[in-house]
């Protein structure tokens, strides 16, 4: 019975891949006779991995493969928002420089928005998607998702990511575990032990990065975490704001707060004019981003960098190298590059001189 499965079932490049124990690209080469050096021994893996599975070339996947237009597309959730501005500007201009068109698409933070943006933009036959967002927990944007990664197996479509998604997508990021880690350890090593953390939506994955980071954080101090003290917002201003009046509210006595974003903080920080609460003498301050206002804001906003121009450029980088068969299997097979982030120390952070 399983031998008229599997012999029903089309096989794929990825099976005769997987089989052969070589990335897509070098079973590519192997089939077409693409003029680049391929070892004797590896070859031979290829084609009788070929062979024992009856993999036969789709030839309508490999015209398919020829028809995507040189252009790639960053799908942002705010583009009024200053932390993609940079991301936007790291895309765009690499882009130019590597010859390919680049635009960006505004989801308004609607998740139907961006769904339907992935629709659009394989029927366009854009090279690949740039994904500035965190991804959602949710079972259709997981579906959506999964189908273009399969996309990108078949036909050589193009997708990474820049922030954690609930799936296994190539990116290009720095770990928000470790950024929420570093902030709450820091405010920590300031004397504070009764830390908030604002957030964006709870059904975001960077959201939950943040929590796992924040908790690991406190338990390797020995302070126990309390959850009313982890609050889901958005990430904007109004989030930041509303955020801070539910700590507020709660009479927590909190004396410092990690929040999710700078544009977060900035909203804790009108809050926390409104209600009488000074930065940092009563309240300290850490944000994530290091956006071009937090140096402005008053106080200047203690922040996490993080490199948002070479991110988007380098995810460019990726989707075009993947093209170009004159990059190693290494090359066009990477997964996951990260970026260190670094915190930047300002005005907003205050040493209370814990005993």
């Amino acid at each position: 019975m399983r031998e008229n499965e599997n012999r029903n079932k089309r096989v794929s490049i990825h099976d005769v891949a997987t089989r052969a124990g070589v990335s897509i690209t070098t079973v590519s080469r192997v089939i077409n006779n693409v003029d680049y050096p391929v070892s004797g021994e590896v070859r031979k893996r290829v084609l009788d991995a070929v062979s024992e599975l009856n993999y036969t070339p789709n030839i309508s996947a490999q015209h398919l493969r020829r028809s995507f237009n040189n252009v790639i597309a960053l799908i942002v959730r705010d583009v009024a928002n200053s932390y993609f501005g940079d991301i936007a500007k790291g895309v765009t201009e690499k882009a130019m420089e590597l010859g390919y068109l680049s635009f960006i698409c505004n989801t308004g933070r609607d998740p139907a928005n961006e769904l339907k943006y992935h629709d659009l933009l394989w029927q366009h036959r854009v090279r690949g998607i740039i994904l500035a967002g965190g991804g959602i927990r949710s079972e259709r944007h997981l579906e959506v998702l999964q189908r273009q990664v399969e996309r990108g197996r078949e036909f050589g479509f193009s997708i990474v990511s820049l922030a954690p998604q609930p799936i296994s997508i190539r990116s290009v990021s720095v770990d928000y575990a470790q950024v929420a880690e570093m902030m709450t350890s820091y405010l920590l090593s300031k004397g504070h032990r009764s830390i908030g953390f604002i957030t964006g939506r709870a059904d975001v994955v960077t959201c939950g990065n943040h929590l796992e980071g924040y908790q690991r954080a406190l338990a390797q101090a020995g302070v126990a975490f309390q959850e009313n003290l982890f609050v889901y917002q958005d990430f904007t201003e109004p989030g930041g704001y509303h955020g801070f009046s539910t700590l507020l509210s709660r009479k927590l006595n909190v004396t410092a707060l990690c929040a999710g974003s700078d544009t977060i903080g900035t909203g804790v920080l009108q809050a926390a004019h409104h209600k009488g609460v000074r930065v940092p003498r009563d309240l300290s301050l850490i944000g994530i981003g290091d956006l071009p206002q937090a140096q402005y804001m008053q106080p200047p906003l203690t922040t996490v960098r993080i490199p948002r121009y070479e991110m988007g450029a380098r995810a460019v980088e990726l989707i075009v190298g993947a093209q170009d068969n004159s990059k190693t299997d290494l090359e066009n097979e990477v997964q996951d590059i990260v970026f260190q982030p670094l915190i930047v120390e300002r005005s907003s952070v205050r040493d209370i001189g814990w005993s």
